[in-house]
């Protein structure tokens, strides 16, 4: 059983995946699609990351062109690169529907869509900008976040019943050959989550865009150390 499962792997869950087994944890990273590790959403990738992340030790590997920035694809890469070869770590491609909570209201794990589930007395939600997420682009509408990327529609509707209130963001993208589109997500609302923790469930952590609305892969970074933080003081 891991000591702690993170859902999601965009820039905060990586960042919080990789600090926790780095810090001897044993951690499931789970995602949607293996696709779209640590993906942008976009073509290129604007550096410098913040020293001691994991987005800064995936730019020492890459090649950057004259306006500062490195090609999406290949962050992506070498970000799937490293989280497969990461000790404590196991990435699996599997979608979260459900948080499993005790009458004690203590976490015991998720549910999945495939049918199976995952014990363990910690859940970090990075859900980035997917949570009912919603998206047009032209006369297209999808269940998406990003072009191609599925929403938490499911997982949603049950953090709802659990009581937690959450309010819409809004964020759009495109350039290049992508073309442009607008789309919402739901966040927790100001005050659900305290310095990492969600409050009112016990071992219930989250990071990133679900907590601070449509925000760069920086602020996620260091929102996601901080969420760590919480959640290794928590286990001492």
């Amino acid at each position: 059983m891991p000591d702690v499962i993170v859902v999601g792997a965009g820039a905060a869950g990586c960042e919080a995946a990789v600090r926790l087994a780095r810090s001897g944890a044993d951690v499931l990273l789970l995602t949607t699609s293996l696709d779209t590790v640590y993906s942008a959403g976009r073509e290129r990738v604007a550096i410098p990351m913040p020293e001691g992340t994991l987005g800064a030790e995936l730019l020492e590997h890459l090649p950057v062109v004259e306006d500062g920035t490195v090609a999406a694809w290949e962050v992506h890469a070498q970000a799937k690169y490293l989280l497969e070869r990461e000790e404590r770590l196991h990435l699996m491609q599997s979608n979260v529907d459900e948080v499993l909570v005790n009458p004690a209201l203590h976490v015991e794990g998720v549910a999945t869509w495939e049918g199976l589930s995952y014990r363990s007395a910690a859940v970090a939600l990075c859900l980035g900008p997917f949570l009912r997420s919603r998206l047009v682009s032209g006369a297209t509408e999808e269940n998406a976040g990003r072009p191609g990327e599925m929403a938490y529609d499911e997982l949603a509707e049950d953090l709802v019943s659990h009581g937690f209130d959450f309010v819409p963001e809004e964020h759009g993208g495109g350039s290049g050959e992508v073309p442009a589109w607008q789309g919402t997500f739901l966040r927790f609302a100001d005050g659900v989550v305290n310095e990492g923790r969600v409050v009112g469930i016990s071992g219930l952590y989250a990071a990133g865009q679900v907590v601070l609305g449509a925000v760069s892969y920086e602020a996620a970074a260091r929102d996601a150390h901080a969420m760590v933080n919480a959640i290794l003081d928590d286990r001492i």
